[in-house]
């Protein structure tokens, strides 16, 4: 697979220009993620009220794959409660395991559609689910401290 395919211009912009990079003041709770096959890491910071997501921000040290997923979950997550966000969870993972997506489907993913070449490279899925995966802890925690 061609790089151009894989690094398209909205991918690259994530990558370039992070939404919600940085750490939040005072968060509900910090989680780490890693990725021992690249060598990624990530911090995830949520703020959580009545089962929204109110604030949520990110620091990494990651390939452009994983810092430009982490930069388009929190722009769709922040404001979202969670059932809004366990659906492009859905959506991520059927993009990420190749499957087709209806239009509607597509339409909500936006900008997330840029990683659609990454399913051809199963390495590479890792990276683009770090931040999902570093989410889904994030949310156990959550329950077993009683936030959501």
């Amino acid at each position: 697979m061609s790089h151009d395919k894989i690094y398209s211009e909205v991918l690259l912009d994530h990558y370039r220009h992070p939404r919600h990079s940085g750490e939040l003041t005072n968060p509900d709770i910090s989680m780490d993620g890693a990725n021992p096959m690249c060598g990624d890491e990530i911090t995830m910071y949520a703020s959580v009220e009545d089962g929204t997501l109110v604030d949520v921000a990110f620091r990494s040290t990651a390939c452009a794959i994983c810092t430009a997923s982490a930069s388009m979950f929190c722009e769709m997550a922040k404001g979202k409660d969670f059932d809004h966000i366990h659906q492009h969870d859905q959506l991520m993972r059927k993009l990420m395991h190749g499957e087709k997506l209806e239009h509607d489907e597509r339409r909500a993913l936006a900008d997330m559609n840029s990683l659609e070449g990454v399913s051809k490279l199963p390495v590479r899925v890792k990276c683009a689910m770090l931040v999902w995966e570093t989410w889904e802890l994030m949310k156990q925690k959550l329950k077993e401290i009683n936030k959501v």
